[in-house]
């Protein structure tokens, strides 16, 4: 199938931009560009606070739809782990609280380089047991929460399931990865075919591997690609989105037949047309916004089964 037409526009506007070509503080500013660009829906309220462990603080927003129920969704943003944050991703936020009808939380965690594997992953963990143990103050229902993200941060809540399962802490009841971060894919078809020219390039996957990792041997760390996993059997049900004009495609629909070997109850939704990072551009791309109303609709509607 071909690029969606909005798609092909957004192209034409990041064509002349390669991430890995400049300093991290350009490449942050650079995405931060897009906050002012947001379309952002109205929500009931949104209220701002901190979680503490061990010493560090971490930032979150709390949204809470118009119609709600006591169900919630923990989203971890993307960003290749080096940029993000509560800001650029507002958007998306409002849009999976409306659509889903459930209550969301954001968590900004800590970034590379500055913060390395694990702090990331660390950060992600500890603010979901946080957020569990705190429900009742949100209005939340413990046992209808389910962690989410896209790129890096789809990564972050599938390794918050399967550390939870190490850790014989309970679990999510569902995990919603879009474009997910999984395994140390170089090779594969969608790396071969998308890895230039349709925004997320081979050159940038590289970079923020570089500047997320501590070293050499944290690319077999399960909790880095969680493919490496030996026994994922028992973590929550996952609903997987990729986007056909994606290296990172082949890989999440590889990790959807990884669950689903180990007893999982997994989907996996290829958007047709869409490059990676749609969700941020959906203010720019209809399509982008009618495939998440669908999966926060159906996500909102397993939480609450």
């Amino acid at each position: 199938m071909s690029l969606d037409p909005s798609v092909k526009k957004v192209l034409e506007l990041l064509k002349n931009i390669e991430l890995s070509s400049l300093t991290v503080e350009q490449a942050r500013k650079l995405m931060d560009m897009g906050i002012e660009r947001q379309i952002k829906e109205d929500v009931k309220s949104t209220s701002d606070f901190k979680i503490t462990y061990n010493d560090i603080s971490l930032s979150c927003r709390l949204y809470e739809p118009f119609t709600t129920t006591d169900a919630l969704i923990i989203y971890y943003h993307g960003g290749g782990f080096m940029f993000g944050n509560i800001e650029l991703f507002d958007h998306v936020y409002r849009k999976a609280a409306n659509s889903s009808g459930c209550k969301v939380i954001s968590v900004e965690y800590r970034l590379a380089p500055e913060h390395k594997f694990p702090a990331a992953v660390d950060d992600a963990y500890h603010s979901f047991r946080w957020i569990k143990d705190h429900a009742k103050n949100f209005d939340i229902n413990p046992s209808k929460i389910a962690v989410a993200g896209d790129s890096a941060g789809a990564n972050l809540a599938t390794v918050t399931c399967l550390r939870c399962k190490d850790t014989s802490v309970e679990l999510p009841k569902l995990q919603v990865l879009f474009y997910p971060v999984v395994a140390p894919d170089v090779c594969s078809q969608s790396v071969r075919q998308f890895g230039d020219g349709f925004f997320l390039t081979r050159a940038s996957m590289k970079w923020f591997t570089e500047l997320y990792l501590s070293s050499a041997k944290d690319l077999v760390n399960p909790y880095m690609f969680p493919i490496f996993h030996q026994n994922p059997g028992g973590i929550p049900e996952a609903i997987i989105i990729t986007a056909e004009h994606d290296p990172l495609r082949d890989q999440g629909e590889m990790y959807n037949l990884f669950l689903l070997e180990a007893g999982i109850q997994s989907i996996c939704i290829q958007a047709k047309g869409m490059i990676h990072g749609f969700l941020n551009f959906s203010y720019l791309i209809p399509s982008a916004v009618t495939i998440a109303d669908m999966v926060w609709c159906v996500a909102g509607k397993k939480l609450n089964m």
